[in-house]
């Protein structure tokens, strides 16, 4: 298990606070690392937020943990994830992990939602989202990495290829749901060079609108708490610097 010591340097070295944000990134890749050594974990393809900043190194922290699941029937879905989450705690809880699962736990419309509430040491309860959604009416081949990282030893992970979790991020979830981290995500691959030709072209229809509601969101203080120091004068004025980046990777499309 890790130590305070170590939690305490991520801290500075991250230039963010040890709670909650270094102390639930620890949960995330124990929880992550155990999963993907689990028979049927294949069947979930990790993504979202959580997955740009693991395989792709975005400096957002989040709060949850976001999959895709393949190949498994509606009716099956509960017992299937109920039981992979079962052994993956388990193993968490031998490595002195204290974690519970929440009452709002349960197939969803789309798929299964739990909410896991951990300890570590003396620091207060933190609590991630679980979401996963059901595609069973389309097949995806996931993309296998190793995740070397600070918290916990390289591991290997399963997740959505990286033009579908480009596709997902922006053409479901920002314009979808509008959150401010979906904005910072968009601005984030776009200086990652993430975004397709063909998704640019898409891109380039809905530009407008995303400005439109970029300016309406205070994100120094909706994203403040989930960045490192570093990025908090792109946060400053988020509105121009994501125009700024629109226009330069839409030009010419």
């Amino acid at each position: 298990m890790i130590s305070i010591e170590t939690l305490e340097k991520l801290s500075k070295q991250y230039q963010i606070g040890v709670f909650p944000n270094i102390v639930r990134e620890y949960f995330q890749h124990v929880f992550l690392s155990e999963l993907y050594k689990s028979p049927g974990a294949e069947k979930l393809l990790f993504k979202g937020g959580t997955a740009l900043r693991v395989i792709y190194n975005s400096p957002r922290f989040s709060e949850d943990l976001d999959f895709s699941l393949f190949d498994v029937a509606q009716s099956k879905i509960k017992s299937f994830i109920e039981s992979l989450f079962v052994h993956v705690l388990a193993e968490m809880a031998s490595a002195d992990i204290k974690v519970e699962i929440g009452n709002k736990i349960g197939v969803t419309s789309g798929g299964y939602f739990a909410v896991a509430t951990f300890r570590l040491f003396d620091y207060p309860p933190v609590s991630v989202e679980i979401n996963v959604s059901s595609r069973n009416s389309k097949s995806v081949k996931g993309e296998v990495d190793s995740v070397a990282n600070d918290f916990a030893p390289t591991y290997t992970i399963i997740h959505m290829p990286q033009n579908d979790l480009v596709e997902e991020k922006i053409f479901g979830a920002l314009l979808e749901r509008k959150k401010p981290r979906d904005f910072y995500d968009l601005y984030f691959m776009m200086r990652r060079g993430m975004i397709s030709n063909e998704q640019k072209k898409k891109l380039a229809g809905v530009k407008d609108n995303i400005l439109a509601d970029a300016k309406k969101i205070n994100f120094r203080g909706e994203l403040g708490t989930f960045l490192p120091m570093d990025q908090h004068q792109i946060i400053k004025d988020f509105p121009a610097m994501l125009k700024r980046e629109l226009d330069r990777q839409l030009s010419g499309v």
